[in-house]
């Protein structure tokens, strides 16, 4: 039999290449064999891209057996792959009739079902997958989603509290977790939270982000301040972030370490109007520069005529150079 990818020939009853270990396939794609068999078949051409020869394998499988249930499932993941979420939906629903305890056929369901907005399904078939296998951690995390996503989020806390004890050394379930806690306004728990994915993962700039964002809300500047610049050490190129500690820098009176930071961010989009407006601000009240403060607002105004903070201040601005020079 010759390999169809080295194209080594090989003894007939050799299953795999002696050359290069590719699974060997028939010439005419006919497998005499068992279920188990052309399901394997199957299988490696699923990995090896044949997606329609993988299908006719599956197909084969079933008219062998028509109760096999991963095999109506792998109908399914190649339709996935195809880009056919709809004729996936009908294999996938008919491999979990088959086989009601086929963890993976309710997770690919619920999977396909979100991607097309049937928020319903979706979630019933987390939920059964979940109960069939209580370490399903992306059943948990999509269950946490669904009800996020309907603003739930109390009946997100629970799948999210799970989730992250299900995996205790990785921080996203604990970042989930956090954003959840912050949006029902519980500050402590939320600190603690992202305190322990920190530990986890000291580098993640989204981490930083977060806990900086979370430190500012509750008042702590100082801790907040530090939080992103950490973040931005790990990623310089988040200018929202940098807008966010330069505004932070402002209020703990280092003003020439904010104006620095609002420059960072004009030097990489000189478009960027809440930049303007603040480093324009900063240049009247703080340093006394009011033609400074004029062009930078001049500039904002123009990127955005209808901001109503822009507009006032620059018209007051306006009316102060006008009598500075009469």
């Amino acid at each position: 039999m010759t390999c169809p990818r080295c194209q080594t020939g090989n003894p007939d009853e050799h299953r795999f290449c002696s050359q290069c270990g590719v699974r060997l396939i028939e010439r005419g794609g006919a497998l005499a064999g068992s279920l188990r068999e052309r399901l394997h078949q199957g299988l490696a051409l699923l990995v090896e891209g044949e997606w329609g020869r993988a299908r006719e394998q599956f197909r084969r499988c079933l008219e062998l057996d028509p109760g096999h249930g991963p095999s109506a499932l792998y109908l399914g993941l190649v339709d996935v792959l195809e880009g056919a979420p709809s004729r996936a939906r009908a294999h996938l629903r008919r491999a979990v009739e088959l086989d009601p305890e086929l963890v993976n056929g309710w997770l690919l369901l619920g999977l396909v079902a979100e991607s097309e907005e049937d928020y319903a399904e979706s979630e019933e078939c987390m939920t059964r997958a979940a109960q069939l296998e209580p370490n399903a951690h992306l059943a948990r995390a999509r269950l946490a989603g669904l009800a996020a996503a309907r603003a739930d989020l109390e009946a997100a806390l629970p799948e999210l509290r799970r989730w992250a004890e299900g995996q205790p050394d990785e921080s996203a379930p604990l970042l989930h977790l956090a954003n959840a806690l912050t949006g029902l306004e519980e500050w402590v728990d939320a600190a603690r939270v992202l305190d322990r994915a920190l530990a986890l993962e000291p580098e993640s700039a989204a981490l930083h982000r977060r806990r900086g964002e979370l430190c500012r809300r509750t008042g702590e500047k100082a801790p907040a301040e530090r939080h992103f610049a950490a973040a931005l050490a790990l990623d310089p190129d988040d200018d929202e972030t940098r807008l966010k500690r330069a505004l932070l820098l402002a209020d703990l009176d280092r003003v020439d370490d904010a104006v620095g930071e609002l420059d960072e961010v004009l030097l990489r989009d000189g478009e960027n109007g809440v930049a303007l407006y603040h480093r324009g601000l900063l240049r009247y009240v703080e340093r006394g520069d009011l033609d400074g403060a004029l062009s930078d607002l001049e500039r904002a105004a123009a990127l955005d005529p209808d901001d109503p903070s822009v507009r006032l201040v620059l018209q007051e601005l306006v009316l102060e150079r006008a009598e500075r020079d009469a």
